[in-house]
């Protein structure tokens, strides 16, 4: 049997035949188990599904009746009953649809696509199931459309505008036609589409366009060099690219530098990974992790993290340097997640389908050549030295595009005779055509950019105009293709093309001039940064650290190696305070190296300004990190502690039971001993000399508020409330927003152990508009406000997401809060497991003790061996039970 939804409800038998499916409510069943087939369906969700909001008083038996006539017409063994549910056992084409994607295989999730789903048919309930299904499809669409833009955009002009008009909202469609538009001369005509999708934003929806639509008007605008279509001459291999993913879990694209892996690689959408980045096969996973978002977890891998999220398509693009780590990750997800990689040789894992990327041939050649040279230059013409030109050039697509950079200044004819290569065309001769042809280009250059080009080979990762001195040399750079540029979400972003990059690496010589260079702008860059998350505009600073990440370690990986530990320190200091506030470990790991990578205070100390060539900008002095040299201990101790604080962090956060390395004693280092074991006493009994250590102002009143939970435990209600709320009342007028929102949460706990009301703070807390990724305790007081309205599914929905997300980060000192929600939310319906809950908490540290004691009561106590992570499992494995249990919707993407 067969399941039809898109397009209309219908059924079929395996030999095509058509089966009558009953009434319009009868199809509405039909479908509504059919979108989760396979998984059942409680009574309760199919009702509120078929019925909406006004189910019938009879809803239970009229289901009954519709289910039974169903059986009749298609066989009682395709809808079964598993307890009170119901469980579908047939293929769909929204199955299909769906596997298509997940494979991703867009062009085969289009061709499933037969129309709007359940068309012709008044199903209310199914609303959302619908918009998601729609959203999918747009979203495939989007992708084919990017593929076709890139090979043929003259081709797509007339679909594309029809679609924008049929979806005006849809941002990434108009940005798609009016590149379409540009590429094929129509520059007015792109404008007039940015124009009609502003005017329809700002009319219907009171919004300006996004990033990307502004991004491609302001290229429009400036007559940037319009790109090239990038697959000219590709089609074959974009087939056989979708072919090789049909059948294979993993797939190669192997080929020598500069033939266009990445770009084919790019056009195929899914979710793209550059390991040009990194230097290490152990770096694999942090590239991945950056790429995706993903935060590291203590015992979940990034491996795992990638399964769990499931992207379509995952690209993993110039592994040849990190060949190990690549097969290795590959391998790791290749059983859930679809990979495709570029290489210059195979990974040599399991199952894996390679593509080799050939040459261009002569027509595509020349046709690149040309769109490229006009770019360069509109006066250009055709000409017939541009065929042996190519040919010459062995259809490697970077070395003609590299030569048709050059048209302003040099004829095909010139460029023939000065281009004297001459090789076979094999594989190795290609590696040697490319490299002649790089050569070539570089040999052109002035000796300025020539310097400027080497020393752009240390960046990791694209850099900003602040990065070079000679921004008239970078313009030369970028004007003869050598630098790519590109809009990113803070402005142009400038990056060398790896084949490029490596290139420069190897004419460079001493490094260290640039290295240092490289140094000091993410010194000044990481500094801005630090500044922006103690303030107002704390969601800026967040996703321009997250744009700086890759630069900033490799400063920091390199300033090891060459036990530069004040330069460090120094790249590290400014945002230490990521690590508790969204989870970045790393900072965790960077503080140990710290510690045990010498004794010597002047070690440890920033460098000196001469240290380095450029200006490095100024480093803050030892006196704001922490302590002077009157300390006690002296500059060795402050400097160690203060490290110190940073590991405990990471520990804590994640229930390391990991030792805490020796430092000299210093009142720093008693804070984050006491912090880290959970210590109240001893923690009130430290704090305020620790504070006294610390001369930033921001960075004492961060470690001010992070043992506030602790202090609680302890009953210090008093110097809470009177401190955090001075904190609350700084963080209001000054940011950054996530500091408010913590001062908030605390103050209502805080409230609550002493038997006031907490909502008022709970309530502004949640109205508080958070950075991404930022680790929070909202989803718990919206889940007490749902569970006081009487919304007990919605209250278990939220504090399950919550769970999930504290399992997803590996925070799992949160965990005794959770449970305070636990309990007070199941108490009444499931007061066995409130109880387990209630022993886990009184053991769990003095907060929960506490909680224990004063929040809690009528329940008798049972006492399990529970650590915080098998806490929150379990406390997730019940409320998934009891939303089942109560048909509880799963809400829609994005809401908290």
């Amino acid at each position: 049997m067969w399941i039809g939804l898109l397009g209309g409800v219908r059924a079929t038998t395996g030999d095509g035949e058509p089966v009558d499916i009953g009434s319009p409510r009868s199809q509405t069943v039909l479908a509504a188990l059919a979108l989760s087939a396979g998984v059942p369906l409680p009574v309760s969700r199919l009702i509120d599904l078929v019925w909406g909001d006004s189910p019938p008083a009879s809803a239970s038996k009229a289901l009954q009746w519709h289910v039974a006539q169903l059986r009749k017409s298609l066989g009682a063994s395709v809808i079964t009953r598993v307890g009170a549910a119901y469980r579908l056992d047939a293929a769909t084409d929204v199955s299909r649809f769906r596997s298509c994607l997940r494979a991703g295989d867009v062009a085969g999730a289009l061709t499933e696509w037969g129309g709007v789903p359940l068309a012709g048919l008044e199903a209310p309930g199914l609303a959302a199931a619908v918009a998601g299904l729609v959203e999918e499809w747009l979203s495939a669409v989007e992708m084919d459309f990017s593929r076709r833009v890139a090979a043929d955009p003259r081709a797509v002009v007339g679909e594309l505008s029809s679609f924008v008009a049929d979806y005006p909202t849809r941002e990434r469609l108009a940005a798609l036609l009016m590149t379409a538009l540009y590429r094929t001369g129509r520059q007015a005509d792109a404008l007039a589409v940015y124009q009609r999708v502003r005017q329809h934003l700002v009319d219907e929806l009171g919004v300006e366009p996004g990033a990307e639509l502004r991004a491609v008007e302001q290229q429009v605008l400036a007559h940037a060099p319009v790109p090239a279509p990038v697959l000219i001459g590709r089609s074959g291999d974009l087939a056989a690219v979708a072919e090789a993913l049909q059948r294979s879990p993993v797939v190669t694209l192997v080929g020598p530098g500069g033939i266009g892996k990445t770009r084919l690689a790019s056009v195929l959408g899914g979710a793209f990974v550059s390991l040009a980045e990194i230097t290490s096969s152990a770096d694999v996973p942090w590239a991945v992790a950056d790429a995706l978002g993903i935060v590291e977890r203590p015992g979940l891998t990034v491996a795992q993290a990638v399964v769990a999220a499931r992207p379509s398509l995952l690209v993993l693009d110039n592994c040849e340097h990190v060949l190990d780590g690549a097969a290795a990750f590959a391998a790791a997800v290749c059983s859930s997640v679809q990979v495709l990689a570029t290489s210059r040789e195979r990974l040599a894992v399991a199952d894996e389908q390679v593509v080799v990327v050939e040459p261009l041939d002569l027509a595509a050649s020349v046709e690149l050549f040309h769109v490229r040279a006009r770019a360069a230059d509109p006066t250009y013409v055709r000409d017939a030295f541009v065929s042996e030109l190519c040919a010459r050039l062995d259809g490697i697509p970077l070395a003609i595009e590299l030569a048709a950079a050059r048209v302003r200044s040099h004829r095909p004819a010139e460029l023939l005779t000065r281009l004297d290569i001459g090789v076979r065309r094999t594989g190795v001769a290609r590696h040697r055509t490319l490299r002649s042809a790089i050569q070539w280009s570089y040999g052109l250059l002035s000796t300025a950019e020539r310097s400027l080009f080497c020393r752009l080979s240390v960046f990791a990762a694209p850099f900003d105009l602040s990065a070079v001195a000679e921004d008239h040399v970078l313009a030369d750079l970028v004007e003869r293709s050598m630098v790519a540029v590109h809009a990113g979400p803070f402005g142009r972003r400038f990056r060398l093309l790896e084949p490029l990059r490596q290139f420069a690496s190897a004419e460079l010589g001493d490094r260290s001039e640039a290295v240092a260079a490289h140094a000091s702008w993410c010194l000044r860059q990481v500094a801005a940064v630090g500044e922006l998350l103690t303030g107002p505009r704390e969601a800026e600073g967040v996703g321009r650290l997250a744009e700086l990440w890759p630069n900033l370690r490799v400063a920091v990986a390199r300033a090891f190696e060459r036990a530069d530990l004040g330069l460090a320190a120094a790249l590290i200091r400014p945002v230490v305070t990521e690590l508790p506030l969204r989870g970045r470990r790393e900072i965790g790991d960077w503080a140990e190296r710290l510690l045990s990578g010498g004794d010597r205070a002047s070690r440890l100390l920033p460098p000196m300004a001469a240290h380095h060539t450029h200006d490095v900008g100024r480093v803050p002095p030892k006196s704001t990190i922490a302590g002077g040299s009157d300390s006690p201990g002296g500059v060795e101790a402050s400097l160690r502690a203060f490290w110190l604080v940073w590991v405990a962090e990471r520990n804590t956060q994640g229930s390391r039971p990991a030792e805490l390395p020796d430092v000299p004693d210093h009142p720093l280092g008693r804070y984050a001993r006491a912090y880290s074991s959970g210590d109240g006493h001893e923690l009130a009994r430290c704090l305020p000399e620790a504070l006294d250590s610390v001369d930033s102002p921001d960075l004492r009143a961060f470690l001010e508020l992070m043992p506030a939970g602790t202090l609680i435990g302890v009953g210090q209600f008093e110097h809470v409330d009177g401190k955090v709320a001075e904190l609350a009342v700084r963080y209001r007028a000054q940011g950054p927003p996530t500091l408010l929102h913590w001062s908030l949460q605390t103050l209502g706990y805080s409230a609550m152990f002493q038997g006031r009301d907490p909502e008022p703070f709970f309530d502004e807390a949640a109205d508080v508009e958070l950075p991404a990724g930022t680790l929070s305790a909202t989803r718990t007081t919206r889940a007490r406000a749902a569970f006081r309205r009487g919304d007990e599914r919605r209250a278990f929905e939220l504090l399950a997401e919550h769970i999930d997300e504290l399992l997803e980060t590996g925070n799992v000192v949160a965990a005794s809060v959770v449970a305070v929600e636990f309990i007070a939310i199941t108490k009444v319906r499931l007061r066995g497991e409130a109880a387990v809950m209630l022993g886990y908490l009184k053991h769990a540290n003095d907060f929960g003790a506490l909680a224990a004691e004063r929040l809690v009561s009528g329940i008798t106590t049972t006492a399990p061996g529970m650590s915080d992570r098998e806490a929150l499992h379990h406390m997730r494995q019940v409320l998934n039970a009891a939303r089942a249990r109560s048909g509880s919707r799963t809400p829609p993407a994005g809401q908290a």
